[in-house]
């Protein structure tokens, strides 16, 4: 996958409006004012699991694959020559002006290429991240209402079982800044409920779009919850 900046995931033509989705497969709450003394209801996303799950994002990630894809080839090539002249250069100290001039002459061609493909490909990167997340929100938004939450919390983390025990993300867990769940009870997480709505509008919106995401299936959150305990939440 491409970091999520990508996206980004990874990360394209559908409007924000095309989330008039889960009127037919959700009737949303009303907004009444809960009862005196039944508490606040309190729910978690986990922002990785969604960007990989909604097709939406998947599609646009590799989307941009495709279009990265022979920018890389490009570069590759030219890199290529880069080393061939540098070790001519060296084996042939006699002509070392008519290699570095060349070499000089293909450093600027790299540059220039890398620069093309930032100035091609970073605007359409930054809107769909902001497209993305709005319809995130939104999707949080509809689920929220329909199921009764007053809060909802979104956070990212590891979203199989390898990657949740790896070094790497326990040492992120350790430095990161923002709250971490370590135990939450049955019901909080809703992010397949979120991952799921958020593709039934984009299938709605995009006739003929796959039906089914990497793990769409897949437990939100840290990979393998329990229904309660003190292992909830938790691989």
């Amino acid at each position: 996958m491409i970091p999520m900046r990508w996206i980004a995931f990874s990360l394209v033509a559908m409007v924000l409006g095309g989330l008039g989705w889960m009127g037919g497969d959700i009737v949303a709450q009303t907004g009444a004012a809960r009862p005196a003394g039944t508490g606040s209801r309190v729910a978690l996303i986990n922002l990785s699991h969604v960007l990989k799950n909604y097709q939406k994002a998947v599609a646009f990630n590799n989307e941009m694959k495709d279009l990265i894809s022979p920018l890389t080839q490009k570069q590759k090539g030219k890199a290529a020559q880069y080393e061939a002249l540098v070790k001519e250069a060296q084996a042939k100290p006699e002509q070392r002006e008519v290699y570095e001039k060349q070499i000089r002459q293909l450093q600027r061609e790299l540059e220039d290429a890398a620069n093309e493909a930032k100035m091609s490909i970073s605007k359409k990167q930054d809107d769909m991240l902001v497209l993305l997340f709005k319809e995130i929100q939104e999707g949080c938004q509809r689920v929220a209402m329909a199921q009764g939450y007053d809060l909802v919390l979104h956070y990212n983390d590891a979203t199989t079982s390898q990657e949740y025990w790896s070094a790497m993300n326990i040492a992120r867990k350790l430095q990161a800044g923002a709250c971490m769940p370590l135990h939450y009870g049955p019901g909080v997480e809703i992010t397949n409920e979120v991952v799921s709505a958020l593709n039934t509008a984009y299938s709605r919106s995009a006739p003929g779009a796959a039906t089914g995401g990497a793990g769409a299936g897949a437990t939100g959150g840290a990979p393998a919850t329990t229904t309660g305990g003190a292992g909830a939440g938790r691989p």
